[in-house]
């Protein structure tokens, strides 16, 4: 009896050990698995968050940067950097940095550019800038950089007599925009030499590419064209005739050729304007003299 009762007694002993290895193991499981359901819960919950974010980013990018460096972030060879298999662009603080600050003159994957980019700091809010960096990083590491580029220049035939008469004003720009000689020169239509609002676009074509003219005139990020054309915007044909017609510009000494002109016409005048006081002038003093000479 007494063998048998201890047996019990090291069984029920044995049992209680048993079971209270368990609690401890399930007490110590408990918290992993809150732990996990926590993170599950986290990540349920950023997901939505995060895919608007990354909507959010497009749509910026979009409105924004493609004009220049495209949908596809490959950008225009030689005018416009890509930002696909771009290492700078895949660092989020940089891209921060150029969008918030702008950039000018960088070499980019063994290519100098030399097109500046502007600061968007006074154009976008910092969230925003934040959104749009985001989505830059996300868009660096995809496409594989095989796609061929994207262009705005348009499929129809371009025209530099059109486009010529469009810098003139001879034909109205479609959305009502202002002629480009009201702002600028180019080729024979220099102003005298004169004065004018903005740079002489002779050569521009030449400098920045067809795809790049286009589309930093179908859709501009400097502040007096945004004024001008933001409300009136320029179709791609209407770019496509005018760098058709720039394209048969150059920078050559022509501006001096107009200043020697306007100091001709000014010295002409002044000659003329001299002749014509002198005769007024004269003129009452002829009739006086007469009347002296008859007095004496």
């Amino acid at each position: 009896m007494v063998a048998a009762a201890i047996r019990i007694g090291t069984t029920v002993n044995d049992l209680k050990k048993s079971r209270s290895k368990e609690m401890r193991s399930l007490r110590r499981s408990i918290p992993v698995a809150i732990a996990i359901a926590f993170a599950a819960i986290l990540v349920t919950m950023a997901s939505p968050a995060l895919a608007q974010t990354t909507d959010q980013g497009v749509e910026i990018y979009e409105a924004n940067c493609a004009r220049c460096h495209q949908s596809d972030g490959l950008g225009i060879p030689g005018t416009f950097p890509p930002l696909t298999n771009n290492p700078d662009a895949g660092d989020h603080g940089y891209v921060v940095v150029v969008v918030t600050d702008g950039l000018e003159g960088k070499e980019i994957m063994g290519v100098a550019y030399d097109s500046e980019m502007p600061s968007f700091s006074n154009r976008l809010s910092a969230d925003e800038i934040d959104q749009v960096s985001t989505y830059v990083v996300e868009l660096s590491g995809g496409g594989g950089g095989t796609a061929s580029p994207t262009t705005t220049v348009p499929a129809g035939p371009s025209s530099g007599s059109a486009g010529e008469n469009l810098f003139t004003g001879a034909t109205r720009l479609t959305n009502g925009g202002t002629a480009c000689i009201a702002c600028h020169t180019a080729g024979e239509y220099n102003g005298l030499g004169g004065p004018t609002m903005a740079f002489n676009l002779d050569g521009v074509v030449e400098d920045y590419g067809t795809a790049g003219f286009v589309a930093a005139i179908t859709d501009p990020l400097v502040d007096p064209m945004i004024a001008v054309f933001n409300d009136h915007p320029i179709t791609e044909q209407e770019a496509n005739n005018l760098a058709a017609y720039l394209e048969t510009t150059n920078a050559d000494d022509s501006g001096s050729i107009s200043v020697d002109l306007l100091i001709m016409v000014g010295l002409i005048g002044f000659v003329v304007l001299m002749l014509i006081t002198s005769g007024f002038i004269r003129g009452p003093q002829d009739p006086y003299k007469d009347k002296l000479r008859n007095s004496r």
